[in-house]
Formats: C-alpha cells, structure tokens, sequence
C-alpha cells in the first residue's frame, strides 16, 4: 500500500476521526491530540483488515476504543487540582507523609522494582500504562501486582496491623 492510498484513506475517514475526537475531548484532552490519535489508529489498523470491503465497519469500533482509551489516559493526567508527574521516583501529591512503601522497602519487604509499580498504581496510572512505561506486557504488571498483595497479605502481623 502506497504513501497516497493512505493519504486517501486518512481523507476518507477524516469525519469519521473528527466526529469521534468531538465526543471525547474536554477535561484535559484536547481535540488535535484525538485527532491524531485517531489516524494513528486507522494507520496501524489498516494492515490488520483483511477484507477491505469492511474497511469502515472494521475501523469505526477500533477507532473509537483507542481515542476514548487516549482521552481518558490525558484526563487522568490532567485532572484539576493534581499534578501527577509520570515520575515513580516521588510520592503522590496528594499525601503529605512518608507512603508506606517507603517503610516496606527499606525493611526489604518489597523489591525496588515493586515499589516503583505501587507508586505509579498510586499516581493513577493504569496497569497498560505502566506497563509501557517499564516495557513490558500488561499482564506482567497485573502478574507483579497480584504477587505484592499475597506478599504484603503474608507479612502481616497477627493483630491485623502491617509491619
């Protein structure tokens, strides 16, 4: 497929991107970022569509699901009133103390690397996001998220509080 079939394309499906970015933006997303997000999209999927006689049928649901999973994804990073830098290195802005993995880490209860997760999971970050972010799948991080529970679960003390 050349350069100007995808530019066709991209043209023919420009109100369908439009219309989709309209419904989305606001609360930090803005209508350009969807925009491009929408071609984005339509360029990666376009060589998953093996029957272009459904080309539209195809794009139109998929489309949509990656610009309303991007919109959501600015809006958490830019809600009113919370900073969140995509730095796993600092605390949440909205406490004031010392988190508790701060403790758990330096008791070698939790890995760094665990503890880098629970910060970005604090922060509001989806798994997916965070997954991107350390490179590596999903359900990698789901996997390590289940495995910090039963490890904190197991550290326990007997009177109900943590160490």
């Amino acid at each position: 497929m050349g350069r100007q079939e995808h530019e066709d394309i991209l043209r023919s499906f420009r109100p369908l991107v439009e219309s989709i970015a309209r419904s989305y933006r606001g609360n930090g997303a803005e209508f350009e970022d969807l925009v491009q997000e929408g071609y984005l999209a339509i360029l990666e999927l376009l060589p998953r569509c093996r029957n272009r006689q459904y080309l539209a049928k195809f794009l139109k649901w998929r489309v949509r699901a990656r610009v309303r999973a991007r919109a959501a994804a600015l809006w958490r990073w830019n809600r009113p009133g919370v900073k969140v830098e995509f730095d796993p290195e600092k605390h949440s802005p909205h406490y004031e103390e010392p988190l508790p993995w701060t403790r758990w880490a330096a008791e070698g209860i939790l890995p760094e690397g665990d503890v880098r997760v629970l910060r970005l999971l604090e922060a509001g970050f989806t798994q997916q996001e965070i997954a991107q972010h350390l490179g590596v799948t999903q359900q990698a991080v789901s996997y390590r998220v289940g495995r910090i529970r039963r490890k904190l679960l197991k550290n326990e003390e007997p009177s109900g509080g943590s160490r």
